[in-house]
């Protein structure tokens, strides 16, 4: 599980002590292994802000459990402020489910990228912050229960395929997809997991699809796009999640 306090620690420490050295303080804290490495991965995808040029020595027990108080506070105070305020309708633009006349239908995201949406389905979408700058969009077959979203384990039953989109981490970088393609074969081997990882090629786009076997099968991919990621999760590497895939085009990389 993704946990905040521990992702801004990471997000604060990384570029001052190894991972291991980290891993070892958080477990002295109480934070278990599968809960690191879930905020180890969310604080490297996530963009990172300038870092503090000065030194800092490696955080006490005292300054640890502050930071951790710290961020729950705040943490507390946003979800109690957004909860005094009404609640706004929700905007149908930028996001968009558009029809042509040939009976094709696309899906047009917040960021004005486009997907192909396969025959019979729609895409259903919403967004992890208030900020609207981390969009989730699931696409499915029409009248699926929304419920269903919430356990990936149905994805390939259902043939339900998620997107995530969020700005690029590594936008500008020339070695984007190789710091990339580390980082995600570095969680999973910590983990255990079974799995293989090559580069691809979306339009104009480079990429990496990682196929996981053990302990549950299923596939991703990560696409770099020139000011996002967009990472695609399902359960099976089917026609229907290729369709979806390959059909993404970003508005900034290439004229749709």
């Amino acid at each position: 599980m993704v946990k905040p306090e521990v992702v801004a620690y990471l997000q604060a420490n990384l570029d001052k002590h190894p991972v291991d050295d980290l891993r070892q303080q958080l477990a002295s804290e109480g934070i278990s292994a599968p809960d690191f490495e879930d905020s180890l991965k969310s604080a490297l995808l996530a963009p990172q802000t300038a870092a503090d040029p000065s030194p800092r020595s490696t955080p006490s027990r005292a300054s640890l459990i502050f930071l951790i108080i710290g961020a729950v506070l705040v943490a507390a105070a946003a979800l109690i402020v957004s909860r005094m305020q009404s609640p706004s309708p929700p905007s149908s633009a930028p996001s968009s489910q558009l029809a042509s006349s040939g009976g094709e239908a696309a899906f047009v995201g917040q960021t004005g990228y486009v997907i192909r949406l396969p025959k019979s389905y729609e895409a259903v979408d919403s967004f992890k912050d208030p900020q609207r700058s981390q969009e989730v969009v699931h696409f499915c077959r029409i009248g699926t229960d929304p419920t269903n979203f919430l356990n990936e384990g149905l994805f390939g039953q259902l043939g339900i395929v998620r997107l995530e989109v969020q700005p690029n981490p590594f936008a500008g970088s020339i070695a984007g997809i190789d710091r990339l393609s580390q980082l995600i074969a570095a969680q999973h081997q910590s983990r255990g997991d079974k799995f293989s990882i090559k580069n691809i090629q979306v339009s104009s786009l480079s990429g990496i699809q990682l196929a996981v076997e053990l302990p549950q099968p299923y596939i991703e991919s990560y696409i770099l796009g020139e000011k996002v990621l967009y990472h695609f999760y399902a359960g099976l590497d089917d026609a229907v999640y290729r369709d979806i895939l390959n059909s993404l085009r970003d508005p900034h990389a290439e004229t749709l």
